[in-house]
This record gives C-alpha cells, structure tokens and sequence, in this order.
C-alpha cells in the first residue's frame, strides 16, 4: 500500500522509484560505499529499508541504524552509538557461532583479538575486520546502512574516526558495503570529503544516487492509484488541489492519503495533513532557528518572494538590521547544504528557492 505514516518495507510498496532501486542493486553488486540522498520526507528510507528487506530474503546479511537518534543538542552519544553497532553486529555473528569456531581468536594489528563486552574498550576497526573475515568465509557481503548519516560529524572530532573506519572498509574489507542516506544533503557531502584532500575518503568513488520530489504528473498518479488500492474512487479536483499544496513530495502526500482513507473527508483531510506537515516543519525551523535567528530571517525573505542575493540583503536590511556580505553569504551556503534551499540559475542569474512548499507556507503565515 502507498499510504502509511511508517517508511515501506517491501518494494511493491514504493511508487515511481524503479530507477532508484535498480541503482541500489547494480551499486551493490560492484560498489564499495553508496550514497543516497534527497530532501527532507522524499522517500530515501523507504527505499532503503524495502531494499534491505530484498537482501534479507536473499540471505543477505545487513544492519540498518537511524543516526538521528543518537543526535544531542550539536553533540553525539558516541558509546550509544557503538553499543548499537555492537547489538547489531553481535548479533550476526551469533547466527555463524560453528564458523566463529574457526576465527574467534585471530591477530590483528599485531595482537590477538577475542571478544570484549565491554562497549567502552569496544574496538569497531577490530570488529569489522572479524565480521569481514566470517562474511569471506561464507561467500557473502554485509551491509551497513547508517541513515542521516550527516549526524557522524559530531562522533568525535568532526566525525574523523568514523571517515577512518569508512576508509579502511572501502580499501580492505571487500565483504562489506556501506551505504549512507541524508537529507542534508550539502551537508553529507562536506563531511563524505571525497573531494577533500584532507578527508579520509579523499580519491575514492563512491556510487551516488539521488531521490528527487515527484513532478505534477506523478503526484496525481500516485494519490489516484493509493486510492484504488484502499477502494476508494479518486477525486480529480480534490487531488489536484492536494497535489497543488503539497507538491512532489510523498511523505505528504502519503499522510494526505492515509488520512482520507481514515476519515473519508477530502477537504477536511487535506487541511488535517496540513496541519500535520506544519507541526513536523514548525520543529525543524525551531532547531534550526535555536542556532542562528539569520537563518529564519533569510527564509523569511525568500519566502516573501526575494531570489537574488541582493534582494535577500535588501529584505533582511528593512526588516531586521544590517547584515554583512559575508555573513549572508555564510547564511545561504549552509541553508543550502542543509537542503533547507535549492539554487537554480535563470539568465546566468542565481537564485534560491524553498524547495519544501510546506516551509513556505510555515514562514509567511
């Protein structure tokens, strides 16, 4: 079924996203490390789990962990992190215990390596390389997905062990995949670094595959084809305005859906989505509001319409002081890679957009 408040898990369930999946598949038959990215509530961890469901009923082994939840205020719960880590890959070797046999004591970087419970002296490099060794033993890869993957920046020193540990598993554990998901999209690109020089991962190629928001067309597609799986009879002018409202993007539509399909109200329900995506969207511009009250004003110009730099400038001047250059500058680059804005060129001009309509809408009501 399309409409449901929880990522999907089988493939039947995903719309419109053949392509993508196939990406996943051809990117984990020849690939080491795999990026998949899209805004905000665009369907990457549907897509994620419906294809880890597909590896688990090939027999493939595979962990799934949500970064978010280990997030704190700018910080990271890294011992939280580890012991997740650890649960998840205990729990795959204790599934080979007759092959752990044969390698439970092996040598690693000059000493010997047997099983620690003790999260605090847990070391992954170790791990992994174990796990890898048993994955060699039986003629398969694991996968690791770490979704919102952006939030590793703040294990450690601006997430340096972590590039390590991807660094050492794309260049000698050839039995393991890594894929990472992130809605902040700029964001997970900085901190990846396979541009960067200084970054772990610099010179590596690594499989990128991006979710982009629906076009009209689709939109109506999708809500029209959900309604006929729950028995529903479409209605054309009350899609339409749906779609006109929450544009491309699924986890709104999917919450439309799934509440005229509970309630049997179309316009009632478009206005209880509405609502719905508001409250999501009002918490995330309160986070973000909490680190720099810059980034409100700027969206609210944007919002009221302004495009160009020197609008924006012009907008924030009026309205809430003197802004530097540089500053502004600083303002609209993070937004960016925080995929909060897009930049589309017209006539050689650069413009910024909102590309969620339901953050405009929040910022001019």
């Amino acid at each position: 079924m399309y409409f449901s408040l929880m990522p999907k898990k089988k493939r039947e369930n995903l719309y419109n996203r053949e392509r993508e999946f196939e990406e996943l598949e051809k990117s984990f038959e020849s690939g080491r490390q795999i990026l998949l990215t899209g805004i905000r509530r665009i369907g990457k961890t549907s897509l994620l789990q419906a294809f880890l469901n597909e590896l688990s009923e090939r027999k493939i082994p595979n962990i799934f962990i949500d970064c978010r939840s280990f997030e704190k205020a700018g910080s990271f719960d890294k011992n939280g992190f580890n012991s997740r880590f650890k649960a998840l890959l205990d729990k795959i070797l204790s599934k080979n215990l007759q092959i752990l046999k044969k390698i439970s004591k092996i040598s690693l970087y000059g000493i010997e390596f047997k099983f620690n419970s003790d999260v605090n002296r847990f070391d992954l490099f170790a791990y992994l390389d174990m796990v890898n060794e048993l994955m060699d033993r039986k003629g398969t890869k694991l996968v690791i997905a770490l979704d919102e993957a952006q939030f590793l920046r703040f294990y450690g020193r601006g997430g340096k062990e972590i590039l390590n540990l991807l660094a050492h598993v794309y260049d000698h554990l050839e039995n393991m995949i890594f894929i990472l998901t992130g809605s902040e999209i700029g964001v997970l690109y900085d901190f990846i670094g396979s541009e960067n020089p200084e970054s772990p991962l610099y010179g590596r190629y690594i499989n990128q595959i991006t979710l982009e928001r629906f076009p009209k067309e689709k939109s109506i597609d999708f809500l029209v084809k959900g309604f006929e799986q729950v028995g529903i009879k479409p209605k054309s002018e009350y899609i339409e305005k749906a779609v006109e409202s929450l544009d491309g993007i699924v986890g709104y539509l999917s919450m439309y859906g799934y509440i005229v399909q509970t309630t049997n109200e179309w316009q009632k329900s478009l206005e209880e989505a509405e609502k719905m995506a508001f409250k999501i969207v009002k918490k995330e511009l309160n986070s973000l509001k909490n680190r720099s009250e810059n980034y409100m004003h700027v969206l609210k110009a944007i919002a009221f319409g302004a495009e160009t730099f020197s609008q924006i400038k012009k907008y924030i001047e009026i309205h809430y002081g003197n802004i530097s250059d540089q500053t502004l500058s600083n303002n609209l680059n993070a937004l960016v890679n925080s995929s909060f804005l897009e930049v589309e060129y017209v006539q050689a001009k650069k413009l910024y957009r909102i590309p969620d309509p339901v953050i405009k809408k929040v910022l001019i009501s």
